[in-house]
Formats: C-alpha cells, structure tokens, sequence
C-alpha cells in the first residue's frame, strides 16, 4: 500500500523540514505534496525552496507565497510584511545573479499550483479556491463542505497552522483534534484535514507537523527538530523581525 505525506507552511524553516525529510524515511513516505507557504517568517527561504523544487511532487502557492512573488495584501500585520519584504529581497534576481537564482524565482512566481485534485482527494491551502480563507470555525467548513465538488470525499488544507480533521456526518459536523484517540476512516464522511505546519505550529506544540495517507488512514507526525536554532538563525538576520523566531519557542 502506497504511502504519501502531505506537508505545509514551512515557512523557511529549514531546521524543521529537514527533521521532517528524515522522518519521511523513518516511515518509508513513497511521495510529498506541499499545499503552500515555502516562504515568510524564516530564516532560509532559499534553502527550502531549493528542497521543494527537488523533493515534492508539487507546491501550491500560499499567501506568503504569492506575498513575496507578487504584492503583500493590505491584512498582513507588520511582522508578516516585513518578513515578506526581507525574503523578496533575497530571493529576486539580481543583474549579477545566476541561473538557478532566475530559475528559483521563475519556480515561485510560474509553477506553484492553485488547487490539485487526485481522484476524489482535493489540496488547496487555505480552501480549495483560496489561499487567503481560512476553515477555523463551525461556520467556515458547513461553507467548504457545501461548496465541494460531489466527488470530493476529502479536502486536505493548511493555512491556520492548527492540525485537526473537520468531518461532515449526517448528524452533524464533528472536529477531531489531531491527536484525537481516532481519528475518522477516509471517505466514510466527507472530511477536511488539516495537515499543519511545519515551520511555524500554532497549537501550542512547537514540533513540525504534517500527514501521512496509507489507504483510508490519515496519521499526524509531530517531529522534533532544533527549535533553537532555527530561533538563532531569524535572529541573526538583520531585517527578519525577531519575533517570528520567538513565537517558535511556544508554538504560537
């Protein structure tokens, strides 16, 4: 049975994808899909896209993602935008620059995907028509769930940093947290999963977080990588704000 990871918001993070790298061989992970957000808050946007461009199978386009290539929106707080500012000025070509610098940004403007679809599995990043909402309440996945293609039986997401499973039962929709005692089989109930983030948790958990799907089976991973100096290295650049380094230690 064939085993695939789904991972997202790594956010430059290359401490914490790395860690994630090696688990995928710890649990003999056949392929990865990335639903967005390579850039903004870290200190190694670069780096990670290098990895993205040669490791995962595609990469949908984020808001950060779409902030640095294109124009930061008007709701990115102060932090956000620096970040986005600090990383776009690495990250676009200069008049000296190499090839592969030209081909980095051509990756992040060009080949991110909107949403993909493989059979009745949908990835978007925020919704699977948006990369700007977000499903964080009872009112914003009855609205996903409404609007999905009939053939869609699970949507997995990012965006909110916050992993947990949205199911739509016929009594109801019930929230599985994600490291619920079980969680719900694909495709006996339309589902919404969120996978997490890697580079930036916000549930209180500073581990890297993403999935594994092997079959109707969804598990959580939660790898620990070296939180301090990821922490270092956003602190060591001048014009990265510091606190997207600190908000790391608490998984906020």
């Amino acid at each position: 049975m064939r085993k695939f990871a789904i991972v997202s918001d790594i956010h430059a993070n290359l401490d914490a994808l790395l860690a994630v790298l090696d688990d995928f061989d710890e649990q003999e992970v056949e392929k990865a899909y990335c639903l967005g957000d390579l850039v903004g808050y870290g200190a190694h946007p670069l780096e990670v896209i290098d990895i993205a461009m040669e490791d995962f199978e595609w990469v949908l386009r984020g808001n950060h993602d779409d902030a640095v290539t294109y124009k930061v929106p008007r709701y990115f707080n102060e932090t956000a935008a620096q970040a986005v500012y600090w990383t776009r000025d690495r990250l676009k070509p200069k008049q000296y620059s190499r090839p592969h610098a030209v081909k980095r940004w051509k990756f992040m403007r060009r080949k991110l995907k909107d949403k993909v679809s493989i059979g009745d599995m949908a990835f978007g990043h925020g919704t699977l028509n948006s990369y700007f909402k977000y499903v964080d309440s009872v009112k914003h996945a009855k609205q996903v769930f409404e609007s999905l293609p009939q053939d869609v039986k699970v949507l997995f997401v990012g965006h909110t940093h916050i992993p947990g499973v949205w199911e739509n039962t016929p009594q109801g929709l019930n929230y599985h947290k994600w490291n619920s005692e079980k969680l719900p089989p694909l495709r006996k109930n339309p589902l919404i999963v969120n996978v997490g983030s890697i580079g930036q948790p916000r549930d209180g958990d500073t581990r890297a977080c993403y999935v594994v799907v092997e079959g109707d089976t969804v598990h959580y991973r939660r790898v620990e990588y070296d939180v301090d100096m990821a922490v270092k290295a956003i602190h060591r650049r001048i014009g990265l704000p510091n606190g997207c380094g600190n908000r790391l230690k608490f998984g906020n």
